[in-house]
Parts: structure tokens; C-alpha cells; sequence
């Protein structure tokens, strides 16, 4: 195998694996370099890692091993299951209570074997005739699979990995200390059916068409790009913009208080609708049993939004949604009301430069208690709401919705043309590099689901 070495972007990385798999198990080094950083950002979201094609004999009649009890691992495996069957290698799956083989491919740490690798370092790596996929973190043992199953699969080897990652899995603010507990990277090129699902939650308005399209939506260099594009549909002139489904994880994932972290690449420009915003899981009548393993769960009339980051201002917004009108109370019209912020809020300097900062990544994040929300823009406090002072914004002594489980959407629509918008300057790119979540241990909650 040659021994040449090469630092390349990201973006050619896909390409570079397909080459060298075809010149047969060359060595190389890919490092990812998404964008220019603001030094509020400073160098979060680089990636490195090395990938060699190393001899192996056939994995046919192998075990893929997952530790007892982690939904994320087992999630994980099974897409190496998924990878192997495609490429007609039987491989079955077992969690780490099944008896010992000396044909395995262990996933994470197991009853079998620990890694000893940092939190921000992973790897696959060949170890007593194994494939042993390992972090010193799981999220890191999530990103090795993904990058592993990326990459072509050629008889009689596999590839081995080791990389590297700005991560950290706890994290310090203001209201304490959290623990990381759920992500997705967007590694490789696969969307991640287990932690999300396509909706039309948000109407297009009858000025653009959603799209499932790779050209909208698509998982692809450790990203996901949502993209809205100028188009016009020749059967309807009022259709003008193509944009993408929504990015849902109610299906997969709700949780109850924590701080949440999106780094991402954010389209500052006119006509764009992109998004980071939470939904409300509960409502009265309808709160799912199972909810009430962990946290105080309350009935609500009605359905809360959190819109942490909402078209190309930034400006965060929080509504009630209520179930049944409200009548009689000075400000509610048509079921819904509206909160603002209980503190001044800090401007951000993103519009002062819009298309610099449009080609940027930035980090957005919010901190959610029990007693209040605050969002941070590349760790600069910009939004503070206090649920007991944010009670009297709106006249009604309810937020109980606040208070309860929500699950996370990411939208790249379009303001509809009945409004002032501009579709010329389309495309809008919304590039996602990772979506964070962490939370303090007995404080809320978290819901996997399939």
C-alpha cells in the first residue's frame, strides 16, 4: 500500500473513498475544514480522521455486539447489519447478554472489551480477529459506523479508522453541569431514519413546492443541507421556489429540559424561513402514559412552540397554541398568543454582514430548565424567558406546556410571497454540521423511540 498522505476538504472526501477503494487499499487522510470561522466559533467542527484498507477474511457468520440497554448503539449495529446484508454478508445481532463467539464485531463498550480512547477520539481498528468499533464516548463509536458503512465495501478487506473531533461530553453553563445524552453528527451520507422524519408541518403557502429531492434535502460531507431553490412550476405560476420537508424528530426523540447545541450554517438573506424550533409533545386528553418514567409531566390546553431560531433575523419567538378559544382575554386572537422576552434582549451583529455571516458557522444553542430558557449565539447570551414572569406577558397563569416534553424540527422554508420576500437571491443553503443535546442527571427527561 502506498504510504502518501493527503489533507483534503471534506467536500472531496466521498469521492477520494471511491477512488482509492477501486485502486484497492490505498492509505489517506481526510480532514474536514467546513468553512472559515469566526473566532466567536474558533475551530468547532473540524473532523480528522484516517481511513486504510486493511486484509480480512469474511465476516460471514460474524455477530455484531451492542452494550444491554443503549437504544443508540443497538440503532447503530443494526445499521451494520443493514450495511453488510446489502453487500450479501449475513451478520446477525446480539446485545452483550449473549453468550461469547470468537466471530464478533463489538459496537461500543461491551461486557467483551473498553476503549481506552478519549471522548473526541474514534476508531475501528482489527483486534484478535475482530472489528472493534470504539470512543471513549458512544456518540464517538456512532460516528466511527457512519463513516465505516459510508465507504465501498471490497472482498476480502475492511476498512479501518481513526479520527478525532471537537467534542466534549459534559458541559458547563450558568444553571450547572450537563451530561451529553443524544446527536446526530450527519456523518456519511446516510439521513438518519431513527432519529427523524419528512413532514409538511409547516404549509407552503401556495408559493413553493416541498421536496424529498437530494437537491433539497440531503445527507452528504458530515452535513445536512437543507436547500431552498428558485423554481417554476409550469402548470401553476404561483409556484416559484422548491424547499424542503421539514426535519422531525417527534417520532424518535422528545425530551424534557437540557441544553441543546446546532452548529450551522445559517442563510441570512431575503425570502428565507430557516429554523431551529421545538414542539410541545403533550396535550390534555392525549399525553402518551409512558411519559411519566421520568420529570413532572402536566395537561395543557395547549400546544407550546419554541422558536429558538426563526427566519433571518434570529429572533427568537415562543407561542401558545390553544386547544380550545380563548375568550375574553385582551391580546389572544384566534387561540393564539405570543411571548417576548423578560430581559432586553442582546442584538446579535449576524445582519450586520449578511453574506459573510451566511457562508459562516455559527453556533446556536439554549439552555432549558425548569425555571427559565436562555439561547447563545456562538456562546454569547442573546434571549432569557422566565416562565414565571412570562405567565403575566399574555395574561393567563398557564405555561404549563412549557414545562413539558418537546421534540425538535428543522425547517429551510420560504417566506411566502403574500408577504414581502424575494426569491431572486434563492438558492438559501441551510447546512447543519450537528445537532447537541445534553442534560443534567434526575432533572427532565429522555424518549427514545422507533
Amino acid at each position: 500500500m502506498g504510504n502518501a498522505k493527503k489533507i483534503i476538504s471534506l467536500l472531496l472526501c466521498v469521492a477520494l473513498c471511491f477512488a482509492l477503494a477501486a485502486c484497492g487499499g490505498s492509505d489517506y487522510t481526510s480532514e474536514r475544514k467546513l468553512a472559515e470561522k469566526q473566532n466567536a466559533v474558533d475551530d468547532k467542527g473540524s473532523d480528522t480522521y484516517e481511513i486504510k484498507a486493511e486484509k480480512f477474511s469474511a465476516l460471514t457468520g460474524y455477530t455484531v455486539i451492542y452494550p444491554d440497554g443503549n437504544e443508540q448503539l443497538r440503532q447503530a449495529a443494526q445499521k451494520l447489519v443493514n450495511y453488510f446484508a446489502e453487500n450479501e454478508i449475513t451478520v446477525t445481532l446480539a446485545a452483550d447478554t449473549a453468550a461469547k463467539s470468537d466471530t464478533e464485531i463489538l459496537v461500543g463498550d461491551t461486557n467483551r472489551q473498553k476503549s481506552s480512547l478519549a471522548e473526541n477520539e474514534y476508531a475501528v481498528s482489527i483486534q484478535d480477529n475482530k472489528l472493534f468499533f470504539e470512543s471513549g464516548n458512544f456518540n464517538g463509536v456512532v460516528k466511527a459506523v457512519f463513516w465505516f458503512i459510508a465507504q465501498p465495501y471490497t472482498k476480502g478487506e475492511v476498512n479501518t479508522i481513526t479520527g478525532e473531533y471537537e467534542f466534549s461530553a459534559t458541559v458547563e453553563r450558568p444553571s450547572g453541569t450537563y451530561n451529553f445524552v443524544w446527536s446526530d453528527e450527519f456523518d456519511g451520507n446516510l439521513f438518519d431514519e431513527n432519529k427523524w422524519e419528512l413532514t409538511s408541518s409547516i404549509s407552503a403557502e401556495g408559493s413553493f413546492k416541498l421536496s424529498r429531492d437530494p437537491e433539497a434535502l440531503r445527507v452528504e460531507d458530515g452535513l445536512l443541507k437543507l436547500t431552498a431553490t428558485r423554481w417554476l412550476d409550469p402548470d401553476n405560476n404561483q409556484i416559484q421556489a422548491i424547499a424542503p420537508y421539514t426535519v422531525e424528530s417527534k417520532a424518535h426523540m422528545n425530551f424534557q429540559y437540557g441544553y441543546m447545541e446546532m452548529r450551522a450554517r445559517i442563510p441570512l438573506r431575503a425570502g428565507a424561513w430557516p429554523s431551529l424550533w421545538l414542539s410541545g409533545a403533550c396535550r390534555e386528553g392525549a399525553v402518551v402514559s409512558s411519559l411519566f418514567n421520568m420529570g413532572d409531566i402536566y395537561k395543557a390546553n395547549f400546544s407550546a412552540e419554541f422558536d429558538i431560531v426563526e427566519y433571518t433575523s434570529l429572533q427568537p419567538n415562543f407561542h401558545k397554541w390553544f386547544y380550545n378559544d380563548i375568550q375574553g382575554v385582551e391580546g389572544i386572537k384566534d387561540s393564539h398568543s405570543s411571548l417576548g422576552a423578560v430581559e432586553a434582549p442582546v442584538k446579535s451583529d449576524l445582519r450586520l454582514d449578511p453574506e459573510k455571516n451566511s457562508m459562516l458557522y455559527h453556533i446556536v444553542a439554549f439552555d432549558w430548565t425548569p425555571e427559565d430558557l436562555t439561547i447563545y449565539i456562538n456562546d454569547e447570551k442573546l434571549y432569557h424567558y422566565n416562565w414565571e414572569e412570562s405567565i403575566q406577558l399574555d395574561g393567563l397563569n398557564d405555561m404549563t406546556d412549557f414545562l413539558n416534553p418537546a421534540f425538535v424540527r428543522l425547517n429551510n422554508h420560504l417566506i411566502p410571497k403574500n408577504f414581502p420576500s424575494d426569491y431572486s437571491t434563492l438558492p438559501a443553503e441551510f447546512y447543519i454540521d450537528y445537532v447537541r443535546l445534553y442534560q443534567k442527571p434526575e432533572t427532565g427527561g429522555l424518549w427514545l423511540a422507533e
